[in-house]
């Protein structure tokens, strides 16, 4: 931890009570699993737990302070209204100790590449970053208690599944810099229409740094509302088009990469960025100009572009059995993800392209609209066979086949796998679906 604190600190910070001694902390721990000597007890609840029931055991191993919602047998805890947001207001502590930038990064896509790749590639920095998905209310402030003194800039990701959630972390992290990578339609359930879900990523800007850069998407149908939100602070943007600060020129796709022309500030350089497919070098753009506000030469930032990012499930290249190229998108999934995947598998150089695809969730009323969708988008791209897993997906199964596709239904995870077993180095195959349709299972059966 950056900085140790106090159970006095905490209390004020939080506007609770502190009952017994003001002890010094040295660490902020909610898991007893992982309790050491001196630190800080957080009693977190969630729908299946409540941090409270394991205050005796905290105690009984070494934690010397609780902070606790209610009364509770221990010699010396902060009393506050709600532990999760007191977690949060700890945190922030740690945060304003921190001398270096935080760079906090939203959007409906691309924001787990973008946060894996501008980490990467601050090469002669000591990056803390998000780690796995932990990009709520309770991962944001977990990520930055890890901060220390040998730490360089944080790197945070922040996501949201509820109304409310961003303006939290805005003010738990309090960035330095924003990127907003867009808006789609993604936590349809959680959020409401396309527009809620750009009110709710803007509050990542308004609620950042009076001082901070602000980095957005200009091709974006929400860029002028972000703008808007930004009052003073400086934005710089990105796109495909020429009034973006930072745009792209002679763009040229590949399988596996792109080649392009970045145009920034008067100069160009050409630059190889790898991954495949044009949303590939929306994320790009986004890491160079990330590293161009924090003072990074054009050429230096635009070069990192040409080592991969390697994201577990995210446009992963295996091989099945039997020699078929394996695609593995399954680390979560939205509409517009689901497209950009769909055109990475279409370019690919072999006889024949399938897609394995498993529900989307959190659309809400748009569920079956969506899946409709995707399903047109497919045929469109020329795919060649469709699967479908579940009754959810195969609503897109049924639009492919209505517009002339070949869809296959299946209802479970191995049946699908079965079904693309004999598929040699002929194919190409792309496993894609929300985290909760737990594709990964098809990815597993092939390659193990």
């Amino acid at each position: 931890m950056l900085i140790n604190l106090t159970l006095s600190d905490i209390a004020e910070a939080c506007g609770g009570q502190l009952i017994g001694e003001n002890c010094v902390l040295n660490a902020v721990i909610t898991d007893t699993r992982k309790i050491t000597s001196g630190c800080v007890f957080v009693a977190l609840k969630g729908e299946r737990f409540d941090g409270h029931d394991y205050i005796g055991q905290a105690v009984q191993e070494g934690a010397v302070g609780v902070v606790s919602d209610r009364d509770v047998d221990a010699p010396n805890y902060v009393k506050v209204v709600d532990t999760t947001l007191a977690y949060g207001v700890i945190a922030r502590l740690i945060r304003d100790a921190f001398k270096g930038p935080v760079v906090c990064i939203t959007g409906s896509n691309g924001k787990t590449t973008v946060k894996d790749w501008l980490a990467q590639s601050l090469t002669d920095k000591n990056v803390l970053k998000t780690r796995a998905n932990l990009n709520n209310q309770i991962g944001v402030p977990q990520t930055l208690l890890e901060l220390d003194a040998d730490h360089d800039v944080a790197v945070i990701e922040a996501g949201t599944s509820f109304t409310g959630e961003i303006p939290l972390l805005a003010k738990i992290a309090f960035p330095d810099i924003v990127i907003l990578t867009n808006a789609s339609g993604s936590h349809f359930e959680g959020l409401g229409g396309i527009e809620d879900i750009a009110k709710e990523k803007g509050a990542l800007i308004s609620g950042s740094s009076p001082n901070a850069s602000i980095i957005l998407n200009a091709d974006d149908e929400y860029f002028d509302y972000w703008c808007s939100l930004a009052g003073d602070r400086q934005v710089y943007s990105f796109g495909f088009t020429e009034s973006a600060d930072l745009y792209v020129s002679d763009i040229e796709l590949s399988a596996e990469s792109s080649l392009a022309v970045f145009n920034y500030n008067g100069g160009a350089q050409s630059v190889s960025i790898a991954g495949a497919g044009k949303h590939q070098i929306a994320n790009g753009m986004a890491v160079v100009l990330a590293m161009l506000v924090m003072g990074i030469d054009f050429k230096q930032a635009a070069d990192k572009l040409a080592t991969p990012v390697l994201v577990s499930g995210r446009l992963e290249r295996l091989k099945a059995k039997n020699g078929a190229l394996l695609i593995n998108d399954c680390y979560n999934a939205s509409p517009a993800s689901v497209e950009a995947a769909i055109d990475v598998l279409a370019i690919q150089p072999v006889e024949e392209t399938w897609l394995i695809l498993g529900a989307l969730a959190e659309l809400g009323a748009q569920r079956d609209d969506i899946h409709h969708g995707l399903g047109v988008y497919a045929k469109n791209k020329g795919i060649s066979c469709l699967i479908c897993v579940g009754p959810v997906a195969s609503i897109a199964g049924a639009a492919f086949r209505s517009e002339g596709g070949n869809a296959i239904f299946c209802n479970t995870h191995n049946e699908a796998a079965t079904v693309v077993r004999p598929l040699d180095k002929k194919h190409a195959i792309l496993v894609k679906g929300s985290r909760s349709a737990k594709m990964e299972n098809v990815i597993e059966a092939l390659i193990n």
